[in-house]
């Protein structure tokens, strides 16, 4: 019996046999790719348990917590309750604008520890608060609330000396008629916007000189641009038609005749003569 041929045979089935081990224990070991992925970091932050109003004290029990991703964390986020009322018998704050219900609270939207919150204390440093009077069809059909960002337009003269321009751009509405809250549409007879201290005294004498109206903005921020040149109605109804000129007849010169009288003794006779 040849012995070569059946060594040759067991060596390739013992070879076989340890690469599918050796194959099994690398598989089998194998970290799945969704156990390799880290989970993103969370943070806990603080928000709205329910609506709070403009000026409303906030209360432990108007907070819920509410689990953000680590890098998505708003600025001035407040990260504790702690944090946002302070320790026991502290004072309230209070919020400087409407908080709605599952929104994040932030320090910009909220007052000191025992601040009064009145439409003063919302102004930006070295800004004044100016009321305008408006209707439906001035304050965009009712559309205006506050927190808008308006363009403000004067209208003035009568006939061909009728103009309008823009006299302030991006100006935060603060108030329509004395309610700080956005309700939607509303037909309002004052608006109430920040400007700066110049800005106040144009606008009480543009009231004056015309009509004010609103032109509301895009929300969000955007760049301002160049104020318009003022429109007339020519911009409306563009150039009139040049008249035509009259047609200029030229008329040959009118000579008058010359009359000469010729007198031969005791006659006498009249000669016309032309130039």
């Amino acid at each position: 019996m040849r012995i070569a041929p059946i060594l040759l045979a067991s060596s390739g089935i013992a070879l076989a046999l340890g690469c599918a081990v050796v194959a099994q224990r690398v598989l089998g070991t194998e970290t799945p790719v969704a156990q390799v992925a880290e989970t993103p970091e969370t943070v806990v932050l603080i928000a709205a348990a329910r609506d709070i109003r403009f000026g409303e004290a906030i209360r432990r029990d108007d907070l819920v917590p509410q689990t953000w991703p680590a890098d998505l964390v708003p600025d001035e986020a407040y990260d504790s309750a702690t944090a946002l009322l302070g320790v026991e018998g502290t004072a309230p704050r209070r919020a400087t604008q409407t908080i709605r219900e599952g929104e994040v609270i932030l320090a910009r939207n909220v007052s000191e520890f025992g601040a009064t919150v009145t439409i003063g204390s919302t102004l930006a440093p070295g800004t004044r608060a100016v009321a305008i009077r408006v209707n439906a069809d001035t304050a965009v059909g009712g559309f205006v609330s506050p927190g808008d960002r308006v363009d403000i337009v004067l209208t003035e003269g009568r006939g061909d000396t009728l103009r309008t321009g823009v006299i302030l751009q991006d100006t935060r509405v603060l108030a329509v008629d004395q309610d700080t809250e956005a309700r939607g549409a509303r037909m309002a007879r004052t608006i109430t916007v920040e400007v700066a201290p110049r800005d106040s005294q144009r606008l009480v004498l543009a009231q004056e000189a015309g009509q004010l109206s609103l032109i509301l903005r895009h929300e969000g921020p955007e760049e301002r641009t160049d104020a318009p040149d003022q429109i007339t109605m020519r911009d409306v109804w563009g150039d009139p038609e040049p008249e035509p000129e009259p047609e200029v007849v030229v008329q040959a010169p009118t000579i008058d005749p010359t009359t000469v009288r010729v007198r031969r003794g005791v006659a006498s006779e009249e000669i016309v003569l032309s130039q």
